[in-house]
């Protein structure tokens, strides 16, 4: 990321969570639009090599699908008898119970004035809700960034790791191999799917090195 500053990196990964939470939203003409338009701009300065050929993969994908071809493999993977799980407490069954890990996750959420959609029907676990909370994370930490809030932006990047280890890299990659063999070769899930999970493989990476002590 050479010659990328920190605020940009921190938008464009927030941009990346937008767009993929919008992936797990009810796919209404409003939300089909949304994604389009989110997609088509998203340039992936915060990716490797990998991570931006899969994106590239994706952004094209969408940028040629229409609403009706959308909705229907929406409705396929996430609606139907053979429907891909998309809560985290399908996938995380050993580390907490299911009741301990809701709470963990609602805290959070608690903590930094997240609140999910009225109406939504999702639990607190759902995929598009954890990848919207860790967006408005990393708009909260830009936004401190640029104006020299260090402690907030501290706190707030704090989180970030806290939540992202916690609740997101142990098993939205595995839904992701699950969303890759069920959706259709060469459709938007399927692209989206290796898309998300090289960047939340990405994020993991990002995390374990921000941990390890500097070099002597």
């Amino acid at each position: 990321m050479t010659g990328v500053s920190l605020t940009d990196s921190l938008m464009e990964r927030s941009a990346l969570y937008e767009a993929f939470s919008l992936l797990f939203r009810y796919p209404d003409e409003e939300v089909f639009e949304l994604l389009k338009g989110r997609v088509a701009t998203l340039d992936g300065i915060c990716l490797d090599a990998k991570g931006r050929r899969s994106l590239e993969a994706f952004r094209s994908v969408v940028g040629g699908i229409d609403y009706s071809g959308y909705r229907n493999e929406y409705s396929r993977l996430f609606t139907g008898a053979g429907l891909c799980r998309t809560n985290e407490n399908d996938y995380e069954r050993l580390s907490f119970s299911m009741t301990e890990r809701l709470a963990d996750v609602a805290g959070f959420y608690k903590a930094f004035g997240f609140e999910m959609a009225y109406g939504a029907g999702e639990r607190p676990d759902f995929i598009g809700a954890q990848l919207e909370f860790v967006r408005m994370l990393l708009l909260k930490q830009a936004y401190a960034q640029e104006r020299g809030w260090a402690e907030r932006a501290e706190i707030t990047d704090g989180a970030v790791s806290e939540f992202l280890e916690s609740h997101i890299v142990g098993w939205v990659p595995m839904m992701c191999q699950i969303l890759v063999k069920m959706a259709l070769e060469g459709g938007v899930f399927s692209a989206a799917a290796t898309a998300l999970q090289d960047f939340i493989s990405a994020e993991g990476t990002r995390i374990t090195a921000a941990s390890e002590p500097p070099p002597a």
